[in-house]
């Protein structure tokens, strides 16, 4: 694809191509949104949180969270106390109507980023958006209904952040490039990414945030890094922090110890070169070689090996636009759909990197949701050389795009299987949550926690009771997605 061409469409209006790709990913939304609906609150890692971010004021709670070990987000616990007093007791409601919300704006910010504007731009759109939230690194954002997801909030801040920095040069994007960074590093750690996403750009020559707002950004990077190291000691987590997967097996942390004890700079490469490769071809998962474990003992899952082609062949797309582009790149002349891939390659570096500690595919979520738009980018530009090749290379193109949009199309229903089999679980949770709270030795005395205890149990099993479950064979052949 040449320069000219993406910048055309860059710099063209909307038209009926951007209004259909709008109307598709309505139906994306709508779909997703049907099956985020129907998930509870979860037990674990909610409904104990819940408790703690009523209790006291909204202020108290924030201060708490700078007193933390290991970890630093008192504004997730800000987030959590917001929603919670805005719902007035609506909880299923108003933290289940934030959680589609969150995926409607990161839908929408989608394709403000990839701006489908020709036939060929559109076309990609649904592998794209099939990408988005089929790659098993969104999984975790929406199958974990937490009070709030942080990981998608986070995949909404970095999206905006890209938005920030691709758009035309004002003042105000640099106010809110700053904003959005202490927001969301100071919800999870992986929020550290959005200062990578706006001077990535910045450096392949976007200036949508100027010099100013990138030097802003870097000393609050600093800031950022002086107070949880410094002034606040919270370290980072270590080997004893929880398990982690390390080639064929999950690894506990006593098993990590007596592994990495006397230097943990191993453990931690293999975490970030995982990762990496994590988002590139889905092998390894959290750390594990699933799928290669399976063809070495001749038990292969049709998922595990229809995700590696998927990721794989997305993979090449992505490959063939960079080599196609190289040297235009060499002489640092970057058009929009070029600034969207160096994104992508800075946020995968970088997301793998803090990773380091400790690998899961949700961590990566970042990268992944880069990924599908660096594949948006790398599709349109298949389809645009197609006009332009032999009858021989467009037959070949023809065949890759096919099994590439069959294989992602699987993975997109398997999130959606997924889902439905993540609320009956949850649901389950509900049901015998009296045991598992004694199990925990969290057996709540407080009356107001006794409350919600008992309303957000009521939510999950009376008032929005479970879905008939698909018992088909076939639901099997997600069981990896």
């Amino acid at each position: 694809m040449t320069t000219a061409i993406a910048d055309d469409r860059a710099a063209s209006s909307p038209g009926q191509w951007t209004w259909l790709s709008y109307a598709y990913a309505a139906l994306v939304v709508f779909g997703m949104g049907y099956f985020l609906l129907d998930l509870p609150i979860q037990v674990t890692d909610s409904y104990g949180n819940l408790v703690q971010a009523a209790d006291g004021t909204l202020g108290s709670l924030v201060y708490e969270q700078f007193r933390t070990r290991a970890f630093l987000r008192p504004l997730l616990w800000a987030h959590i106390r917001v929603v919670y007093d805005v719902s007035g007791g609506h909880y299923y409601e108003w933290f289940r109507g934030w959680h589609v919300g969150q995926f409607a704006v990161l839908t929408i910010l989608f394709l403000r980023l990839v701006r489908p504007r020709t036939p060929a731009a559109a076309a990609a759109v649904p592998l794209g958006l099939a990408a988005l939230i089929g790659i098993h690194t969104f999984a975790g954002t929406v199958r974990e209904a937490f009070p709030i997801n942080t990981f998608m909030t986070i995949l909404v801040c970095c999206y905006l952040a890209a938005d920030l920095a691709l758009g035309a040069p004002r003042w105000w994007r640099d106010v809110a490039a700053a904003m959005l960074f202490v927001f969301a590093a100071l919800t999870v750690e992986s929020g550290l990414l959005v200062a990578v996403v706006v001077v990535a750009a910045y450096l392949a020559g976007a200036r949508g945030v100027s010099r100013r707002g990138i030097a802003t950004i870097v000393l609050l990077v600093a800031g950022y890094l002086f107070v949880r190291f410094v002034v606040l000691h919270v370290g980072a987590p270590g080997l004893q922090e929880r398990s982690s997967g390390f080639g064929f097996s999950t690894r506990e942390p006593d098993q990590l110890a007596r592994m990495f004890g006397g230097s943990a700079l191993p453990f931690y490469i293999y975490n970030a070169v995982s990762s990496f490769l994590s988002v590139l071809f889905s092998e390894p998962r959290a750390g594990i070689w699933g799928v290669t474990r399976g063809i070495v003992q001749g038990e292969s899952s049709v998922a595990g090996l229809v995700n590696l082609v998927a990721s794989g062949l997305g993979t090449l797309v992505i490959a063939f636009y960079v080599w196609h582009r190289r040297l235009d790149w060499r002489a640092r002349r970057f058009n929009r759909d070029d600034q969207l891939v160096i994104v992508f390659i800075a946020v995968a570096l970088a997301n793998s990197v803090i990773s380091y500690a400790y690998t899961k595919d949700v961590i990566v979520s970042p990268a992944g949701a880069f990924f599908a738009v660096a594949l948006t980018v790398g599709a349109t530009g298949v389809l645009e050389s197609m006009t332009r090749a032999s009858a021989r290379q467009q037959a070949v193109a023809a065949m890759l795009l096919v099994v590439l949009s069959g294989a992602w199309a699987f993975r997109a229903v398997g999130i959606h299987v997924g889902l439905r089999d993540s609320a009956a679980v949850l649901r389950n949770e509900w049901a015998y949550v009296d045991d598992w709270l004694a199990r925990e030795h969290q057996v709540p005395t407080n009356p107001r926690a006794i409350a919600l205890k008992n309303h957000l149990q009521n939510d999950a099993i009376r008032s929005h009771p479970a879905r008939p479950a698909v018992t088909s064979g076939w639901v099997e052949w997600f069981a990896e997605n």
